[in-house]
């Protein structure tokens, strides 16, 4: 069952959903340049957020297969530049989220997948995360609608569920099951 709400970062799904000022553990796959990780380390100043790349050229790999390892390094850089004022708050991991999922801690609040946008890698995401998210927690990503990989794996593995939709093509679960 999709649900529609106007909700177009993380941020503003997470921020309505625990409040501004909990302390939470979040997960972002696919960090880049980390302008969505400055973003919801900003409006959440209790965050703790585990933020993963791997930073490298994935030869067919929607979206990131036009970007040259040079321009993966740059986006390493600046999110490292970026993410330095947040000290412990923002934990680099330069890894592909397969092999990063050892690293994140269990009882996490939230997991936000926006990397590799193939339906294989989104289903290994979401199988590989949704563990890691206490009950009450979110699991939600980007490119819902836009990629139809994305909205396959998604609509495929919560069928019956309710997925929230927002602008920017959001999508997030609350972990009640």
């Amino acid at each position: 069952m999709l649900k529609m709400q106007n909700s177009f970062v993380p941020e503003n799904i997470y921020i309505p959903y625990f409040g501004s000022l909990e302390a939470l553990v979040g997960v972002e796959i696919g960090t880049g340049s980390a302008c969505g990780s400055v973003a919801m380390l900003d409006r959440l100043p209790r965050l703790i957020l585990y933020c993963i790349d791997p930073w490298k050229h994935i030869d067919l790999a929607p979206f990131e297969a036009g970007h040259s390892q040079e321009e993966h390094d740059a986006g390493y850089e600046t999110a490292k530049n970026r993410l330095q004022p947040y000290g412990a708050r923002a934990i680099i991991i330069k890894k592909t989220s397969d092999e990063a999922v050892i690293d994140i801690p269990d009882n996490v609040d939230f997991v936000h997948i926006d990397g590799h946008h193939e339906y294989s890698q989104v289903v290994k995401d979401i199988n590989n995360y949704f563990p890691k998210i206490k009950v009450g927690g979110i699991i939600s990503g980007h490119d819902y609608i836009q990629v139809p990989d994305v909205s396959w794996a998604v609509d495929e593995i919560f069928k019956g569920k309710t997925i929230h939709s927002g602008d920017d093509f959001t999508w997030w679960v609350i972990k009640n099951f």
